[in-house]
């Protein structure tokens, strides 16, 4: 192909491109006091938001912080969503999102019903040991308290990402500034024992995590995004600490009731694991004895 012809063709896809990206913004715009207004985001120029009403003849200019929040609409199939979910497709459900959320990058700083996909968006990136970009979320929606329920989520993914990535002193400096270093009571959220649980196997303090850990499982039977993982978290302190029939069995509870789960998955190379252990313990048992 001619290169000028095939630069014109690449010019025109970027150009369209910019322009999918440009494209107004269908929006109800929230404001102080109660006032709102359906219509279209424009255009941003600096602290100053283009926004126009479906009757208005041009655009009208608004400062961005004064903005009490945006409704944007998102083109998502959430039932192909919860498909993919269901089948473990964690990288396809991140490139969806991604894609979906693109167009209001640009208005990532103010308020908007988009916290709860972006908070999605973080768990995945987690489950797929994408610490970064976990932590790059979470550690921005830890500080939006308007929904406590997934300001708290967002908190303990962020203390999560921390810890799986190492980094157990930004991880600890979380427990004071979230209240979380205080002695756990009756109303300590799972999420919060989990993580205490984490940092004492970080430590390793087995026997303190599998203590915060089977309090999550005893008490917490309704709330599966914390109890399958502890279960989890419990076989593995079970295998550092040797006690191989005690993980196979915690192992054995969870490929019953936990089938096509992320804890399935690992719970099976845990006892790959295990297996090997106990060969290698037979073996040196078995070197012990001949020597004897």
């Amino acid at each position: 192909m001619n290169k000028s012809v095939f630069g014109l063709i690449l010019a025109g896809t970027l150009l369209a491109q910019g322009a999918v990206l440009a494209k107004p913004l269908a929006v109800e715009l929230k404001m102080p006091g109660g006032r709102t207004w359906k219509g279209h985001v424009v255009g941003r120029d600096g602290d100053w938001i283009e926004f126009s009403t479906d009757s208005s003849a041009k655009p009208i200019r608004v400062g961005a912080n004064t903005i009490q929040e945006f409704v944007f609409k998102v083109d998502l199939d959430v039932t192909k969503l919860a498909e993919m979910s269901r089948n473990l497709e964690y990288e396809r459900i991140i490139a969806v999102l991604d894609r979906a959320l693109t167009p209001f990058a640009e208005y990532s700083d103010i308020p908007s019903n988009l916290t709860k996909y972006n908070t999605k968006l973080m768990e995945l990136y987690y489950k797929v040991g994408e610490y970064d970009k976990s932590l790059a979320i979470s550690s921005k929606i830890a500080g939006d308290d308007r929904d406590p329920v997934l300001q708290e989520k967002c908190r303990t993914y962020q203390a999560l990402a921390l810890i799986d990535a190492g980094r157990m002193a930004e991880a600890e400096a979380l427990l004071p500034k979230y209240g979380w270093d205080q002695d756990f009571s009756d109303d300590t959220s799972s999420g919060t024992l989990y993580v205490a649980a984490k940092l004492m196997t970080l430590k390793k303090d087995y026997s303190g995590a599998i203590e915060l850990a089977a309090r999550v499982i005893a008490f917490n039977s309704q709330d599966p995004e914390w109890m399958q993982p502890s279960e989890l978290l419990c076989a593995e302190l079970y295998t550092e600490l040797g006690m191989y029939d005690s993980a196979e069995e915690v192992i054995r509870q969870i490929s019953i009731l936990y089938k096509n789960t992320t804890e399935f998955n690992t719970a099976q190379k845990l006892m790959v694991k295990i297996e090997q252990l106990r060969a290698e313990q037979e073996l040196e048992d078995s070197l012990k004895s001949e020597e004897s």
